[in-house]
């Protein structure tokens, strides 16, 4: 009988988190291939490969991993969702060493995601900020429905 009880409460803990990791997956933050419309005060309106292929993040979970095109390189790290809403922290992002004209532009871009303390999503839009401003954001993002 004991070992039915703890088997059952294995299945309900399981279930729990199984549940949790659906909602997470539901998520824009998850389901959205977002464009990079802005890295600091510079608006990015191209990409150094082509309009199809724009500068962008994608955030997956289990395992948090997010993966990316910047202006000239493809990258990718990890991230992790504070237990509180709109919680984020992104890891520095490995990419690959093609060098082009956008390099600066990417340099700031990839070293802006690691200082990433929040987020927030508004309509199509997804803004990351640091933790020492909560007005102005590190970078902006636009779905775009190429996903």
């Amino acid at each position: 009988m004991r070992y039915f009880f703890t088997l059952l409460g294995s299945f309900t803990l399981l279930a729990l988190v199984s549940g949790c990791e659906d909602k997470n997956a539901e998520s824009p933050l998850f389901t959205t291939r977002w464009m990079v419309v802005q890295i600091e005060d510079f608006p990015v309106s191209a990409s150094s490969y082509s309009d199809t292929h724009r500068s962008y993040i994608e955030f997956t979970g289990g395992p948090e991993r997010t993966t990316g095109l910047g202006p000239c390189n493809s990258y990718s790290g990890s991230f992790t969702l504070g237990k509180e809403p709109g919680v984020l922290t992104i890891s520095p992002q490995a990419s690959t060493k093609a060098s082009c004209g956008a390099l600066n532009i990417e340099t700031r871009y990839l070293e802006a995601l690691p200082k990433t303390a929040r987020y927030e999503i508004s309509g199509k839009e997804l803004r990351l900020y640091d933790a020492s401003n909560s007005l102005r954001p590190l970078l902006i993002f636009e779905d775009r429905g190429l996903k």
